[in-house]
Formats: C-alpha cells, structure tokens, sequence
C-alpha cells in the first residue's frame, strides 16, 4: 500500500526547533495506526529518498526563522537545486534526489512555523507547542482529505 510520507525535522534541543518533531508526533496520534508513514529527525539526509518513492504525497514539518513567531504556513514544494551536501538537504532538494533516483518526485508541502526562541532547551515555548499542534492539524487536514489537498496544493 502506498502511504503519504510525513517527515518532521529540527533539533528537539534547541527549543521552538524541535517544533516539526512535536507536530509530527501529533499527527501519528491522531492518525489511525500505518495511515501514514511518519518519520522524525534531525535533518534531511538522502536516505530519506526511498520513503518518497511511492508516496502519493510528502509533508515536511519544520520550524522557520524566516517566519513571524507564531506564524504557520503552508507551502508546495518543487524538486529544486543542487547537492550541497551528503547530509543535510532542504525539502526540494531532496525531491530533487528522489526524481533523479526514481524517475519522478511526489507532491510535496512544507508546513512551517514561526520560531520563538531557538535556543539550547529541551521543551517548546508556549508559542512553539501552539504552532506545532496548528501544524499537525493542517496536516492532519491534507492526510484525510486527499481530494481536497490535490487542489489546495
């Protein structure tokens, strides 16, 4: 069976960055069991190409500088870019790797929230923990309602 991929990343010690392991972990509770491969970790690494070769879509769970604290948005991602690295890629670089390994690349989004403090810390601000859950809730949204995220991507 071909399972959407959920992959959330970041440091789980640095406070608010640890915010795409907690919304991950929020959404395997709210999922029934094997609905959906979930995968938690540091960074993206090329090993994680082969969980993207059969799934009908990939969201990826991160925390954000770039955004207001607080802020979650939701973005598609392309397969973009070169290797920079053997290991840690962004989002599209490792669609990227996947469609050259694979011939093609899922759909792909990138849900993200807006850091608070990323400093050294092993829980999420209270703003971190609320970004994480509205994260998961949106992902939890575009897992069981695959029709309407084939047109909100």
């Amino acid at each position: 069976m071909n399972r959407c991929a959920v992959i959330g990343f970041g440091n789980p010690l640095r406070q608010d960055d640890g915010m795409g392991w907690r919304a991950a972990e929020l959404v395997e509770a709210g999922l029934k069991e094997g609905a959906a491969e979930i995968s938690i970790c540091h960074q993206l690494t090329p090993e994680f190409a082969t969980k993207l070769e059969h799934a009908p879509l990939v969201i990826f769970l991160d925390a954000a500088v770039d955004q207001a604290p607080g802020e979650v948005t939701r973005r598609p991602v392309e397969p973009d870019g070169q290797f920079v690295s053997s290991h840690s890629l962004t989002p599209g670089q490792l669609l990227r790797l996947a469609q050259l390994i694979y011939g093609s690349s899922p759909p792909a989004i990138l849900i993200s929230g807006g850091a608070m403090e990323m400093n050294s810390g092993d829980s999420l601000t209270a703003i971190g923990e609320l970004c994480a859950v509205q994260m998961a809730e949106l992902a939890l949204n575009l897992l069981t309602r695959p029709a309407a995220s084939e047109n909100q991507t």
